[in-house]
């Protein structure tokens, strides 16, 4: 019997291919104002091109994105790292069925929570700026422990946090390897949402999928 119904943030929750446009703005608008419009959007897709969905080393990212644009001023890699880290949280994209969704789980009586990687700071500021909180009995960040996904360890300390067992327990999220796999690893079910950097990827014949979070609903 399911018990508690558990999320993955980026890109199930919310939109982070969107959130990461409105994080765009800012960054040009803080290191590159100037440059134009066109410019801006060749530099926009070179951005997303090279930043696979967000699972990139970030400071290699930046690094090569410096080398491709030819930034002779830019400001050093790490310094555009603490950037990032400090202002894409900021910039919120929930899909608008995920409060109604979890308001909904717990008027059913579900148990619910986020399970999500990342630096403690970004993460905690997106989830404070989701307004998610009120409906979450646990949110886990990997970045206050040490471990995070896909590895079994964060799903089973989430359950036990719970006291449940984790097959009480069913995962929802986007990433074929660090959600699917890491949740079916623990023992939990998993959902998967297919969306974002990883839509119609390693999508599993054993595994529900859904385009719209609120459709979690017909899977329980």
């Amino acid at each position: 019997m399911i018990k508690a119904v558990l999320f993955d943030f980026d890109e199930t929750l919310q939109d982070r291919t969107l959130a990461f446009e409105k994080y765009m703005v800012t960054f040009f608008k803080d290191f590159l104002p100037n440059l134009s419009e066109e410019e801006k959007n060749k530099r926009r897709d070179d951005m997303i091109a090279t930043g696979n969905g967000g699972y990139v080393n970030r400071i290699k990212w930046f690094q090569k994105l410096i080398d491709m644009w030819h930034w002779d001023d830019a400001p050093a890699a790490s310094d555009l790292v603490v950037h990032y880290d400090n202002q894409f949280g900021l910039h919120i994209a929930m899909f608008d069925e995920s409060v109604p969704l979890l308001k909904e789980l717990k008027k059913r009586g579900y148990i619910t929570g986020v399970i999500t990687n990342g630096g403690s700071y970004l993460q905690h500021t997106k989830l404070e700026g989701s307004g998610l909180l009120p409906y979450c009995d646990i949110v886990v960040v990997s970045g206050d422990l040490p471990f995070a996904k896909p590895s079994k360890e964060i799903f089973t300390y989430t359950a036990d946090k719970l006291g449940l067992k984790t097959d009480e327990c069913v995962y929802v999220g986007d990433h074929p390897v660090n959600d699917i796999e890491g949740a079916l690893s623990s023992g939990m079910k998993a959902i998967r949402m297919n969306w974002g950097w990883f839509k119609d990827q390693d999508l599993r014949e054993d595994v529900p999928t859904i385009d719209n979070i609120y459709d979690v609903l017909k899977c329980l």
